[in-house]
């Protein structure tokens, strides 16, 4: 485990596909940010919250530099607000991360350059990675280039490691449809007690 790393929570964001601010959506009655938190809480001294309204007693709300500036304005907001330490970077929308993958990506870095990013069937997931303490300035770089993907990022990355890891934990929440089937997944596996139509998803409506 990386000792010298802090955790960052991407909680900004516009929600427009969901049609609600996804950090206060609910599994078995706690938000998905105050999930994450107490998930992170486990393993960070330090949690950032970076873009949303607020942060959860203990974390620390780092405002996005450039609002509507997508993932990587936060993680750009969250390397400056980490001082040079390494960065734990994962999404509000994915309430279901677990320790073991953290364990699996949080290992010490070898460079201040290196990240070390989940994959998933083959696919990187930039949004739950570690980056090391020095990506600061090529996150900035590459924010105030015509391409400012997470993935034009990762090409860049001097020293990248992708690590396997199952699907389940990085379930993505973006749409009410997303939403009601982890509901149901939930209840249906035992992780929630609460039936699906308590959770609240049923009053979600899809962006026209």
């Amino acid at each position: 485990m990386d000792r010298n790393a802090v955790a960052a929570v991407l909680a900004g964001g516009t929600n427009s596909r969901m049609g609600a601010d996804k950090a206060t959506l609910d599994i078995d009655g706690e938000a998905f940010l105050d999930r994450i938190v107490r998930t992170l809480d486990e393993r960070f001294d330090v949690v950032l919250v970076c873009g949303g309204a607020r942060a959860p007693a203990g974390t620390v709300l780092v405002p996005d530099p450039e609002p509507g500036g997508g993932p990587l304005a936060g993680v750009a907001g969250a390397c400056a607000a980490a001082e040079g330490r390494d960065v734990f970077v994962t999404a509000v929308d994915m309430p279901l991360l677990d320790l073991d993958v953290i364990d699996s990506i949080a290992a010490p870095l070898l460079s201040y350059t290196q990240a070390r990013i989940a994959r998933v069937s083959g696919r990187p997931q930039p949004l739950c990675g570690l980056y090391g303490g020095g990506l600061g300035p090529l996150v900035a770089d590459v924010l105030d280039s015509a391409d400012r993907s997470m993935m034009a990022f990762l090409r860049r990355v001097p020293h990248l490691t992708l690590v396997d890891v199952p699907e389940g934990p990085l379930r993505n929440i973006n749409t009410p449809e997303d939403y009601a089937s982890l509901s149901v997944l939930a209840w249906e596996t035992g992780t929630s007690s609460r039936e699906p139509r308590q959770n609240g998803w049923e009053n979600l409506s899809s962006p026209q």
